[in-house]
């Protein structure tokens, strides 16, 4: 009885594409969960310089031709910039990560299995599980459960329309 189900699904749609370091930093630049914590992070840097400004502020003796106004300036910005400098390689590192290479993405009508050169099993995932579909000029989305994500360039399609189908048939499966 399985066996003649699965004969009568019709054949997937295969996108062949290779998933590079710049497709998942597209992804880290997109997904909320990324912005959020990165925007929290930038904000706590600016209560660490503040609370540094605070600490030292006795400390800071008017130079001549260096005033006091500079050197707190200085001091607020540097724990904003060295949380910049941390999340921008920090993100190179896991869009490095992320990056897969060969990737064979087969797209059947209700489920997608992803087959990476990085993965020894393939990712099976279910359109019922699909939580969230973003779509951009380069790139398609979907987001299933908290922490899978497929990343499909927009290069893996043969034509723009085949990427708006794809993109329509799947915003369909999300509710």
């Amino acid at each position: 009885m399985i066996a003649a189900s699965k004969a009568a699904d019709p054949a997937p749609d295969v996108l062949d594409y290779t998933l590079e370091a710049g497709d998942a930093l597209a992804w880290e630049r997109v997904s909320p969960a990324y912005r959020k914590r990165d925007r929290l992070a930038l904000a706590a840097s600016l209560f660490a310089g503040l609370g540094l400004l605070k600490m030292l502020s006795g400390q800071l003796e008017d130079v001549p031709g260096l005033h006091s106004l500079p050197a707190a300036l200085i001091l607020m910005a540097l724990p904003v910039l060295m949380v910049v400098l941390f999340q921008y390689r920090d993100r190179r590192q896991r869009a490095t990560a992320r990056a897969g290479g060969e990737t064979r993405l087969e797209v059947w009508p209700d489920r997608m299995i992803e087959h990476r050169a990085d993965r020894r099993d393939p990712l099976v995932l279910g359109g019922r599980s699909l939580r969230a579909l973003r779509e951009t000029r380069d790139h398609v989305f979907l987001t299933f459960g908290r922490e899978d994500v497929v990343v499909v360039p927009a290069r893996a399609f043969a034509t723009p329309a085949a990427k708006a189908d794809f993109v329509t048939h799947w915003r369909a499966k999300i509710g």
